[in-house]
């Protein structure tokens, strides 16, 4: 967790913007610029994807930047993001890795382990299994009839899922037409 301790330091930074492009700089100027066009591209698939998920479902999307999630969404997405990065996360068969930039999720409720989008369904949990009732930020099973709310946060072409009890859902919801 100390690397995502780092990372979340990083990304308070006021000189984050000029960091990321000396980052860009130095990648392109070595001769893998495509690693960046690469990533470019995981990013707009993933935000596509998303965006037709959002209306196929009736959902909104809601941008936050990273450092406006709470510390335990931010921290367990840099904690993946950290594990995946140095070899230390489960992957799924298709081994996706940072050096081929594609669109990957994870989810809080099965810490360290990145799959391919076409390996979706190794995140998913049994429908209404105490597993799948278990607020991801407090613990709580929730009850059959109530809810628990689903949210994504994303970067490049990760995507972080997440599902909270309606004391933990830190989003606010669309107003009533």
């Amino acid at each position: 967790m100390s690397l995502a301790i780092t990372l979340d330091d990083l990304l308070h930074r006021p000189d984050l913007g000029d960091i990321v492009k000396d980052i860009h700089t130095r990648i392109h100027d070595a001769g893998h610029g495509w690693i960046l066009d690469q990533a470019a591209a995981a990013t707009r698939d993933t935000n596509n994807t998303l965006t037709a998920a959002a209306a196929a479902t009736g959902s909104n999307l809601l941008t936050l930047r990273l450092p406006e999630h709470p510390d335990w969404v931010r921290l367990g997405f840099l904690d993946t993001i950290a594990r995946w990065v140095t070899g230390q996360a489960a992957t799924c068969t298709h081994n996706p890795h940072p050096a081929r930039p594609q669109p990957i999720l994870t989810a809080a409720w099965k810490p360290g382990l990145v799959v391919c989008s076409a390996c979706a369904h190794l995140l998913q949990l049994p429908k209404g299994s105490a597993r799948d009732r278990t607020c991801d930020g407090c613990g709580v099973i929730v009850p059959g009839s109530g809810t628990i709310w689903s949210t994504a946060v994303t970067h490049g072409g990760l995507v972080y899922q997440v599902g909270v009890c309606e004391p933990c859902r830190y989003w606010p919801l669309p107003a009533a037409a």
